[in-house]
């Protein structure tokens, strides 16, 4: 893998926005790198990506196991002029853009999660950390993606939750690069789309791909935890939970399936 043959099956929209392409054969995180770039000076749109993790990061401080070959490990930095408060759909957008560019290679079933997992069979198999940096002024998101694309049984066993691969799920895997280029292309797409129209033109593809919608399930969010309905996403990205009060848009948390009734 190198920067030219992927430059050369880049889209327009990503080859425009992404000034520069890193390939690491190992590093500790690909977003650690991507941040540490920010804070150096390096402010360019760019993209991190290697062959293994020896510290890979997912959200809420959990661990992406990352062996080397076995998935897609990058992140991508990019600039954005928009308030904070208006990135908050971005993990939305990020987890839908996967969620399409595997399904253009033939991944077929998957599913999505709240806030920004990619399921299939209600096991995990693409995962999202988006952090907010600022420099100078300027502010930058850095959108790390995981896709495993194939595990060994090692690997499997020492996640903690259910976890599956894109071997288990398409009979002739795409190439490490093509794969890369693929998502790069969906993502860049999406973003530009979301730019200039906001989250409005996703409610409906996320609504239609969400594995929860009008199931029970709970939220838990640090010490608060949330019973109800899920109703699916706002035009904002929040998600809309049904419960006995009424309906409250939440903006963040991690969703689990409640087996438990909605308290009268």
């Amino acid at each position: 893998m190198d920067e030219q043959t992927l430059r050369n099956l880049l889209n327009l929209e990503a080859e425009k926005s992404i000034d520069k392409i890193q390939i690491f054969d190992e590093i500790d995180s690909t977003n650690s790198e991507a941040l540490r770039q920010i804070q150096s000076g390096n402010t360019q749109n760019r993209v991190v990506v290697a062959s293994s993790q020896t510290a890979g990061r997912g959200r809420r401080g959990r661990q992406w196991v990352s062996p080397k070959n076995a998935g897609i490990y990058l992140s991508l930095t990019r600039r954005f002029s928009m308030e904070a408060n208006a990135l908050q759909a971005l993990s939305l957008v990020t987890a839908i853009s996967v969620l399409e560019a595997l399904r253009e290679l033939g991944a077929q079933g998957l599913q999505l999660k709240w806030p920004n997992d990619v399921l299939f069979e209600n096991k995990k198999l693409s995962g999202i950390l988006l952090e907010l940096q600022h420099k100078d002024a300027a502010r930058f998101v850095v959108f790390g993606i995981g896709v495993n694309i194939e595990l060994s049984a090692d690997s499997l066993e020492s996640i903690d939750r259910p976890v599956t691969d894109l071997n288990n799920i398409i009979s002739e895997p795409p190439s490490r690069v093509i794969l890369l280029t693929e998502l790069l292309n969906q993502l860049s797409r999406n973003l530009e789309e979301y730019e200039n129209s906001g989250f409005s033109s996703f409610e409906e593809r996320w609504n239609c791909l969400d594995c929860y919608r009008m199931s029970d399930i709970e939220i838990q969010n640090g010490e608060r935890r949330l019973t109800g309905k899920s109703l699916g996403v706002d035009s904002e990205g929040s998600l809309l939970l049904q419960t006995a009060k009424g309906i409250q848009p939440i903006s963040g948390g991690e969703v689990f399936s409640s087996l438990r009734p909605l308290s009268e």
